[in-house]
């Protein structure tokens, strides 16, 4: 075992099972990571609107 499967793999006509799985891999990746940002996004917008910044006060909050 040398760590030159994927190109054995290649070599042999398998590359495009070998291209789907990282193509796919790496579309899993950027949806976690899309994911993790609008959790960011919504947690930050909501500890904003908690610690009273949500903007000017209204004139039926007084």
């Amino acid at each position: 075992m040398t760590g030159d499967e994927p190109l054995h793999a290649l070599a042999r006509g398998d590359g495009d099972g070998l291209l789907h799985h990282l193509l796919v891999d790496q579309a899993i990746k950027v949806a976690i990571v899309l994911v993790a940002l609008l959790v960011l996004a919504l947690g930050m917008r909501l500890i904003w609107k908690k610690a009273g910044r949500a903007g000017p006060p209204r004139r039926d909050d007084r």
